[in-house]
């Protein structure tokens, strides 16, 4: 067994999460060894990239990868859910080659310094004297990696077995089909079903079928007809279309991972799996990869606060998964709205969520308004990100925001709301806070306040 030299971090899985968190992790100084277990490209089911996807590239620097040929951008999407018939929607698709998209990913981690061993594959990993060390299966027989952090980003796939359900569970059929396609991303909504069909070729279509597990085994007939079935229910698939591969099932229930350990974190689906109907899972995987990146730095850093960085990631990751699950219960409510069936009355939202003042974005209060800061406003030390390391900072506590706010726009708020402290009014405030910042900021911070019933009036 021949050795590998030592490395600061190990990431396990090459996917988004992965190459992303391996990239910050390295651009923050740290020696990272990335380890993947398929060679590049592999098949992968093509998929819709959410909007908030290109922003985050963008911050990362690589959002040139986009402009391959393989990728789709602009599609039109047709939707059937709350009718019955199908409308075309305002926002268009950004369709991506998930097999083109992955090597990028890895290409720039590569670029940056990342030393990816592929394709490798983590056979066992265990707890060494400072750290971990990892056996790892190539080509070439079997290596041994040690670092002093484990990172795994292997997806689903992820040998973790300790999850806690956070949504009905689902099943995904899916299969592709050949012959003249329709160069549309069709959603469409059934009694018992739901399904996503896409264009991933010139005559190729993807087409995915999402089910309760136990409707699906009492289907009766082969997966094949089971799954015509529901493509049929929700006339998913244009006429004259063929089958061109056997169709498969894989679990689609949301769960969050449990059982945490020292010296390692879980991101992207290894950690957390959204709902597929938020459409959201590569972004969250790359912003949960993001987050990872200066929560690993701060762990790997021996005068930083450590409990601070833990509780920082604990936050973040179940808040992440609450708001996307809100989201999804929501878009189910719809569809329940006119199919009452049991299937959409499991995944709808239980209750109505009230409509408070905070969310009527009320109008600006008038520059002679007198205001003051609000009773319901508290000041508490929360862990907060600050030069890529995460350390407590003052924040500001409302029941309208949820979580603890440090910073508004990059501006400290602490400092800000002195100026509320007593009566004052509206356009001195933001002449007192264009010191700090530029006017534009002043006037967005007040409109944040007021909005939020931070700022009252006296």
């Amino acid at each position: 067994m021949r050795m590998m030299p030592d490395a600061e971090v190990l990431v396990i899985g090459g996917g988004p999460a992965g190459a992303v968190c391996a990239l910050a992790l390295s651009r923050l100084g740290r020696d990272v060894v990335l380890c993947e277990a398929a060679a590049f490209p592999r098949d992968h089911i093509g998929i819709c990239l959410s909007p908030g996807v290109i922003s985050q590239l963008d911050f990362l620097g690589v959002q040139h990868i986009l402009d391959h040929s393989a990728h789709q951008i602009g599609l039109p999407i047709e939707r059937r859910w709350e009718s019955t018939s199908f409308t075309p929607t305002p926002i268009k698709a950004l369709l991506v080659d998930r097999g083109q998209f992955d090597s990028d990913m890895l290409a720039m981690a590569t670029a940056n310094r990342v030393r990816v061993l592929q394709p490798a594959m983590v056979l066992s990993f265990s707890r060494a004297a400072e750290g971990w060390v990892a056996d790892v299966g190539t080509s070439t027989g079997i290596r041994q990696v040690r670092a002093a952090f484990l990172v795994d980003a292997r997806g689903r796939s992820s040998g973790h077995r300790d999850r806690r359900r956070r949504g009905t569970p689902t099943v995904a059929v899916h299969g592709e089909w050949q012959g003249e396609v329709r160069r549309a991303v069709r959603i469409s909504a059934a009694d018992a079903s739901w399904t996503w069909a896409a264009p991933t070729g010139r005559r190729k279509r993807v087409a995915v079928a999402f089910t309760n597990p136990g409707l699906l085994r009492r289907m009766k007939g082969s997966l094949d007809e089971r799954y015509r079935s529901l493509l049929e229910d929700a006339d998913a698939i244009e006429p004259g279309l063929e089958l061109a591969t056997p169709p498969r099932v894989c679990d689609a229930t949301p769960y969050i991972a449990e059982g945490d350990q020292d010296g390692l974190l879980r991101i992207g689906d290894a950690d957390a799996a959204l709902d597929p109907l938020s459409s959201s899972g590569v972004q969250a995987a790359i912003q949960s990869a993001l987050c990872a990146g200066p929560v690993i730095n701060t762990l790997l850093t021996e005068s930083a606060d450590h409990a601070a960085a833990n509780e920082y990631w604990s936050y973040r990751r179940i808040s992440r998964s609450e708001t996307h699950q809100t989201w999804a219960s929501h878009r189910y409510a719809e569809a329940y709205a006119a199919r009452r069936t049991s299937f959409w009355h499991s995944r709808a939202t239980a209750s109505s969520t009230a409509t408070s003042s905070s969310a009527t974005n009320p109008p600006l209060p008038s520059p002679g308004q007198v205001l003051r800061m609000s009773e319901k406003v508290t000041f508490v030390e929360a862990p907060c990100l600050v030069d890529n390391l995460v350390v407590r900072v003052k924040s500001l506590m409302h029941p309208n925001i949820g979580e603890p706010v440090a910073y508004f726009d990059g501006v400290s708020l602490g400092p800000m709301m002195r100026a509320l402290s007593a009566g004052i009014a509206a356009s001195e405030v933001v002449s007192l806070w264009s010191q700090s910042g530029s006017p534009e900021k002043a006037m967005a911070l007040l409109g944040w306040c007021w909005q939020h019933e931070i700022a009252v009036a006296v």
